[in-house]
């Protein structure tokens, strides 16, 4: 089955019987996640039925609380992928408005289960649902007595004396601190997302970039990278920029990639940033003929941070 035809959406069922369902916003998918979705496979395959992960777009903050809205730590796309390459058979997509978000946790469960006709609910350690987050586990359990499932909730990951979770992960990030995300996320950390059209300054200045937008995204600080950088086809090493490009007064976050020794036409494209070093922090140039060569100083030095690595 290809991968499309396992996002289900519209409160749509899968047309195989559902063994064991998970619920959460699953921001990032990382080893927690993980780990609660493994467990979830677990328990669909000892009721010989499949595995769902129900999930929600937008993200239910940036509906309750619009004016401080979540840095996420992927785009849809990606967690949708990394839901499924968990374990999960199938994911449930529901569009989180202002009618799901008053929807009473009974009726929410009640719902799914109409839905799904799922036999084993497994939550993860911190789960909460419905209207206000006023159902948990014990709730779900009370429910599911009623309607003929199960319940499990899973015990909190732990690394490093911490729990894993996506706020952990966002600190990790804003700080650059590239190898503490990898631990946490259980992958590279990646921005991903369409080549748009930029400025041509790049290109100008004898360094054409790849533009991404960070709209949403949680994002390391305004600074140059070290980078890989891949298509579904196609990988390069390069040097990214990301800031407001004070040197030409600008207005708007950027992640800017320039691929070394390469010079494709990415537009529109999916593109893979992995971030691997901080190279220097963002700063005003006084000159461009200073700005080139701070430019070509710093793909040297990304060059040689790349080359060194294994793999």
């Amino acid at each position: 089955m290809n991968r499309a035809a396992r996002i289900l959406r519209h409160w749509r069922a899968p047309a195989e019987p559902v063994g064991a369902l998970t619920i959460g916003n699953f921001d990032g998918v990382h080893l927690g996640h993980q780990q609660v979705l493994a467990e979830t496979a677990g328990h669909a395959r000892a009721l010989h039925g499949a595995a769902v992960a129900v999930t929600f777009h937008p993200h239910p903050r940036e509906v309750l609380i619009p004016q401080a809205p979540v840095r996420r730590l992927s785009r849809l796309h990606e967690r949708l992928i990394w839901l499924l390459e968990a374990g999960m058979d199938y994911v449930l997509l529901l569009h989180f408005d202002a009618k799901l978000a008053a929807m009473p946790a009974e009726r929410f469960i009640a719902r799914l289960h109409e839905v799904l006709g799922f036999r084993h609910l497994h939550v993860g350690y911190d789960f909460a649902f419905g209207a206000g987050r006023k159902g948990d586990a014990r709730l779900a359990q009370t429910l599911g007595e009623r309607l003929g499932f199960t319940v499990s909730q899973a015990a909190p990951f732990v690394l490093d004396g911490a729990v894993v979770s996506s706020s952990r992960i966002r600190s990790a990030i804003e700080a650059a601190d590239f190898a503490l995300a990898k631990r946490l996320l259980g992958r590279p950390f990646v921005i991903s997302g369409r080549v748009g059209r930029g400025d041509a300054r790049g290109r100008l200045l004898g360094f054409p970039t790849a533009n991404i937008s960070l709209k949403g995204l949680v994002h390391p600080p305004p600074g140059v990278y070290a980078v890989r950088a891949r298509t579904r086809s196609r990988q390069w090493h390069g040097a990214a920029y990301i800031g407001l490009r004070p040197t030409f007064h600008g207005q708007d976050m950027r992640l800017e990639v320039h691929l070394f020794d390469d010079h494709p036409d990415l537009y529109r494209q999916r593109l893979w940033v992995e971030f691997v070093a901080r190279i220097r922090e963002d700063r005003a140039f006084p000159s461009r003929a200073e700005l080139v060569r701070q430019i070509a100083e710093d793909c040297r030095k990304a060059r040689e941070m790349l080359e060194s690595l294994p793999g």
